[in-house]
Formats: C-alpha cells, sequence, structure tokens
C-alpha cells in the first residue's frame, strides 16, 4: 500500500543522504492563492459605475461587472503548505534516523537509529537540517500518502514521486512527564526543482549587489 502508516523527510547533505521515519503523525495542508489582482478588485466596479468616460469593455469584453462582486486575476501565485505534527521517541527503534552509519542503537553525527535517546535524535536531524539547503535544488524530500515512488512502501502511490519541499520552520517540545518522547512541528511549502539551481543564485547574487551598488551611487548623488 502506499506511504499511509508514517511520513518519511529525506534530506541531502554533507555529500550524502539522511531518511527520517515518523510513524505517530498528523498531516496537514495548506494551500492559498496569491492574485495579481484581487480582494481590491471590485474598485473596477465602483469606477464603471461612477465614471461616465470610463469603459473597461476592451479589457473585459463581455464582462457583466457587479458592484458587491470581486475581480481577480490569477497569474498562479501562492503557497502550497505541509504542516506535520509528530512525534518520536520509544517505540520507534525500527524506524530509519539518519545515513545508517550508526549501529543500532548507538549515535553520531549522522544517525541515531535504534533506542537511541530522543533527544539525541532531535540534535541529529536538527544538524541535517540545519547544514541542507532546502530549496529548489530538491535537496529536501517528503514522502507521505499518495506521494510516494516506493522507496519506503510496499507500492508507489497515484503520484509516483515525492514531494520537493522548502523547510519553512521546524520546532520541537520536550515533556518532562513524558521524557520518552519529542514533539515535532514542521512548516513546508512545495517547491519546483530546478535544474543547475547554483547557478541561479550565483545569477541573482550578482543582480542584487549590482542593485546595491546602483543604490549607493544614487544616494552619493543627494
Amino acid at each position: 500500500m502506499p506511504l499511509h502508516d508514517r511520513a518519511v523527510l529525506e534530506v541531502s547533505a554533507f555529500d550524502r543522504t539522511g531518511v527520517f521515519e515518523f510513524r505517530e503523525h498528523e498531516p496537514n495542508r495548506e494551500l492559498t492563492h496569491d492574485y495579481l489582482v484581487g480582494g481590491r478588485g471590485q474598485v473596477l466596479s465602483e469606477l464603471y459605475s461612477q465614471a461616465s468616460d470610463l469603459d473597461p469593455i476592451d479589457i473585459l469584453p463581455d464582462a457583466d461587472l457587479d458592484r458587491r462582486a470581486g475581480f481577480h486575476l490569477d497569474a498562479g501565485a501562492g503557497r502550497d503548505q505541509f504542516n506535520y505534527t509528530a512525534k518520536a521517541g520509544t517505540g520507534d527503534e525500527d524506524l530509519r534516523w539518519g545515513d545508517g552509519s550508526s549501529a543500532a542503537g548507538e549515535a553520531n553525527v549522522y544517525d541515531a537509529e535504534g533506542d537511541v535517546p530522543p533527544n539525541t535524535k532531535r540534535d541529529v536531524l536538527f544538524r541535517w537540517l540545519a547544514e541542507a539547503r532546502t530549496d529548489s535544488g530538491g535537496q529536501l524530500l517528503l514522502y507521505t500518502g499518495e506521494w510516494s515512488d516506493g522507496t519506503y512502501a510496499s507500492e508507489a502511490g497515484v503520484y509516483n514521486e515525492p514531494i520537493p519541499v522548502a523547510l519553512l520552520s521546524v520546532r520541537t517540545e520536550s515533556s518532562t512527564d513524558d521524557p520518552s518522547v519529542v514533539s515535532y512541528t514542521f512548516e513546508m511549502e512545495k517547491t519546483t526543482i530546478v535544474p543547475d539551481v547554483d547557478e541561479l543564485i550565483d545569477d541573482f547574487t550578482d543582480a542584487a549587489a549590482t542593485a546595491v551598488d546602483q543604490l549607493g551611487d544614487v544616494i552619493n548623488d543627494y
């Protein structure tokens, strides 16, 4: 079956791949649309009603403008977010937690699989996430539900691939009443994998440096 019994984060860093499995998890999603024109788009209707010399027909052919309805243009912007809460601790000794380089029940800087203290597991995961550049290079992949190619499940999901995500934030909570478990909250956003993303970073960096130099020249003129 597809991956419904757990969620898997696959992290690329340190010239290796770390795999982190969460059995007890709550997968939540949020989709938002950012419109090129929207929200206050009804102003167009008001202007049309109040100004006799304004004719928006060339822009909106055959449009029946409603004074109380909005006007929206969707240029494709928005966010597809995955907000996951999960727990890891006692009872998760069989789940992968790193690159598999340590013996079961022992930990090193890359791996903490097996019967390892939950806070140690947390620190290993955070080290991976701090090192990884989770952008459109595809360094962070989320395997969950139907978003799976069968690598961590008995069969692939309907989408036959994981989700490339950018990590927005992760936080943990440890309870003194139950030190055997650490709770995680992940906020991630679906991203697009772009080939040669390193070159794009260089291009954007150069463009930003040029803009700063030009702004400095303008300021010096005053």
